[in-house]
C-alpha cells in the first residue's frame, strides 16, 4: 500500500513538475515562432512588450523574460511585487548573461540551461534559453527565468494536498525545490546558487545517498530500483524517487519519503487481523448463505441501479421485479416510481452539469461568484432559409443530430453546454471548475467542430434531405462573467452572465461580414482569447472591430483550420 501510494504521488509530482516547466518553456517557443515568422518585431516596441507582458502574466512561475541581441541589447518583461514590468538595457558587464547570449548561439539549439543566482532578486532562477532564427541567421536568444522559489511554494503546496514529503534535487548534490525553501534559503550566491544535499537543513534529505547497512524488515517489503533507506536517531525512513531529463546540465530527481518502522508494524497486525478475518468468515459463511439466499438477489438488483442512478446512467437501468418480502416490494415499487420521474428529468437537465455539481458541491448551497471563463456561441448560417424546405419532423431530427455531433466535441473538449437557444449553442470552459488551459480547449472544441460539419456536409447531408451545405458561425472570448444560480426559487439554471457573454454572441453574430464567410465554420475570436492561450494556434488577425451595442473596439481574429 505504501509503494503503490508512493508510485501515485510520484507519478503525479512528476507530471505536476513536467507542466510546471513546459508552461515556461512554451511561452518561449511561442513568442520566437512569432518572431522567426516576422509577426512581431523584437526591437522594443509596444506590440512586442505586450506580448511579452501577456506571457509573464499567464505563468507566475516565471520571473523574468527576456530578448538579447547580437548586440547585447535586452528587452524584456520582470515580475517585481506582484507587478509586471518592462526592462530595457545594455548588458555591460553581467558575465551571466554575455555567457548565456553566447552558448544558446554556440549550440543552436533551445535548451534548459545552468542554475543562475540572480541577486537583484536574491534567488536562483532555471534558466530555458532559445535562439531566434529569422532568414537562416540567429538575430538573438530569448530566455526565460523560473523562480526557484515559486518551485518550492509549488512543491509545499503539493505536500499539503499529499501529506507527504516531496522535495527535488538537481543531479545528486544540490537541493533545487524544497518546502523549506518556499521563503528562501539563506547562504545561496553565485558561486553556491542551490543547497547542497549532503548539508540540507532537512536531514532525511542530507542522508539520502549514504549508505545504509542497518537491517530493516522494511527493506524486504518496500524494493525497487529507486528507493533508498535513511536511519536518522531510533526512526527508519523509505524514499522513494524518479529522475527527469532534459529539464538542465543535471538530471532532476523527484523524490517523497514515509516513516517506515510504523509502517512495518502495522503490516503485523494487518496479518494477524486478516488470519482472524478467514477464519470468522469462514465460519459465518455458511450461516450467512442460508439466511441471505432470499434476500441477496433483489438487494443486489436494487443495488446495482442505485449506482447507476448515482452515475446518472438512467437509459440503461431497468425497473426492478417485485419481491416475496413485502418490505423489498415495496422498495421496488417506490424505486420504479423514481425511476419513471429521473428518465423525463434526464430529457431536460445536462448529466455533465449535474455530474461536475455533485462533485464540486456535495450538498452543498452554490453562491454566485466572479470568474473569468472562456463563452463559445455557435449558430447556423440561415438556419430559417435551410428550415423552410424541411418539415418540423425533419427539422427537429436534423437539430437533434446537429447538437449532438456539436456536443460530443465540446465535451471532449472538458466544455460545458450552458444553453441551447434556437440553433445556437452556450458552451462555458472555467465556470464549474478552474481550467488553466481553458482558451485551448476552447478553440480545440471550434476547431473539432468545424471537421465535424465538414464530414457531415460531405456524408451525411443528403441522407438528411438538406437542400445545401450547413455552414456555421463561432464566436469565442474570455472575460469575467457572474456564475451561478441564476432565476427563481422554483426554476434555477446553472449558468454565466455578463458583458462577456455579450461579446462572445456579437462575435459570433459578426461572422456574418468578417473573417471566411463562406467556410463551413468561420470562427472568430478575440484577442484575450489567443492572448490566453498554453500552446499556439494558426490565426489571420482581422483587426479591430466595433462590435453592435458597445462602443469600444475589439480586435478579433479568425480562427484557422489545418
Amino acid at each position: 500500500m505504501l509503494t503503490q501510494k508512493a508510485q501515485l504521488i510520484i507519478g503525479t509530482q512528476r507530471q505536476q513538475v513536467e507542466r510546471y516547466l513546459m508552461a515556461a518553456s512554451d511561452q518561449i517557443d511561442f513568442i520566437a515562432g512569432r518572431i522567426a515568422s516576422g509577426e512581431v518585431d523584437p526591437d522594443g516596441s509596444e506590440e512586442f512588450v505586450s506580448l511579452l507582458l501577456g506571457a509573464v502574466s499567464a505563468t507566475p512561475q516565471i520571473l523574468r523574460i527576456q530578448f538579447i541581441d547580437r548586440q547585447q541589447i535586452l528587452t524584456g518583461v520582470e515580475r517585481a511585487h506582484d507587478e509586471t514590468l518592462p526592462i530595457f538595457l545594455k548588458l555591460g558587464d553581467d558575465v551571466d548573461l554575455r555567457h548565456l547570449i553566447d552558448e544558446a548561439i554556440e549550440t543552436g539549439k533551445a535548451r534548459w540551461g545552468k542554475i543562475l543566482w540572480r541577486e537583484e532578486y536574491g534567488q536562483s532562477v532555471l534558466n530555458y534559453q532559445r535562439p531566434v532564427i529569422q532568414h537562416g541567421k540567429i538575430i538573438g536568444v530569448l530566455s526565460a527565468w523560473v523562480s526557484v522559489v515559486k518551485l518550492s511554494e509549488f512543491l509545499a503546496d503539493q505536500e499539503m494536498e499529499f501529506g507527504a514529503n516531496v522535495f527535488m534535487l538537481y543531479g545528486r548534490k544540490a537541493v533545487l525545490a524544497h518546502p523549506l525553501m518556499a521563503f528562501g534559503y539563506a547562504g545561496l550566491n553565485r558561486a553556491a546558487p542551490l543547497p547542497q544535499q549532503d548539508r540540507f537543513s532537512d536531514p532525511i534529505v542530507s542522508a539520502m545517498w549514504l549508505p545504509n547497512d542497518r537491517f530493516s524488515v522494511a527493506k524486504y517489503f518496500l524494493t525497487g530500483a529507486n528507493t533508498r533507506f535513511v536511519s536518522y536517531a531510533d526512526w527508519e525512513y523509505v524514499v522513494f524517487f524518479e529522475e527527469l531529463s532534459d529539464y538542465g546540465v543535471q538530471t532532476l530527481t523527484v523524490a517523497t519519503y514515509f516513516e517506515a518502522h510504523d509502517i512495518i508494524a502495522e503490516a503485523a497486525r494487518l496479518r494477524w487481523a486478516i488470519i482472524f478475518c478467514l477464519v470468522m468468515a469462514v465460519i459465518s459463511a455458511g450461516t450467512a448463505a442460508l439466511i441471505g439466499q432470499k434476500i441477496a438477489k433483489p438487494v443486489r438488483r436494487l443495488s446495482d441501479s442505485a449506482k447507476r442512478v448515482h452515475d446518472l446512467d438512467i437509459s440503461n437501468i431497468a425497473e426492478i421485479e417485485g419481491s416475496f418480502f413485502r418490505e423489498l416490494d415495496e422498495a421496488a415499487r417506490s424505486y420504479n416510481f423514481m425511476l419513471e420521474g429521473l428518465r423525463w428529468f434526464e430529457l431536460y437537465v445536462p448529466k455533465r452539469l449535474v455530474r461536475q455539481l455533485m462533485r464540486h458541491h456535495p450538498g452543498k448551497q452554490i453562491n454566485s461568484s466572479h470568474r473569468d471563463v472562456v463563452i463559445m456561441f455557435t449558430d447556423i448560417v440561415e438556419f430559417t432559409t435551410l428550415s423552410e424546405h424541411l418539415t418540423a419532423h425533419q427539422t427537429a431530427l436534423f437539430l437533434n443530430d446537429h447538437f449532438a455531433g456539436l456536443a460530443d466535441c465540446i465535451q471532449k473538449n472538458r466544455g460545458t453546454i450552458d444553453k441551447f437557444i434556437g440553433d445556437s449553442v452556450m458552451a462555458v470552459w472555467g465556470a464549474l471548475e478552474h481550467q488553466d488551459d481553458a482558451a485551448d480547449l476552447a478553440c480545440n472544441a471550434a476547431i473539432e467542430i468545424a471537421q465535424w460539419v465538414t464530414e457531415y456536409n460531405q456524408i451525411k447531408r443528403v441522407e438528411a434531405g438538406l437542400p445545401y451545405s450547413v455552414r456555421l458561425r463561432i464566436g469565442i472570448h474570455i472575460g469575467r462573467v457572474v456564475v451561478g444560480n441564476i432565476g427563481s426559487e422554483g426554476r434555477l439554471s446553472y449558468t454565466v452572465v455578463g458583458d462577456s457573454v455579450n461579446v462572445a454572441q456579437r462575435l459570433e453574430e459578426a461572422g456574418r461580414v468578417l473573417g471566411d464567410t463562406r467556410a463551413d465554420a468561420n470562427i472568430l475570436v478575440s484577442s484575450s482569447v489567443r492572448s490566453a492561450l498554453v500552446k499556439p494556434l494558426d490565426f489571420e488577425r482581422i483587426g479591430a472591430h466595433k462590435l453592435r451595442g458597445r462602443e469600444e473596439l475589439v480586435e478579433i481574429y479568425l480562427l484557422k483550420i489545418n
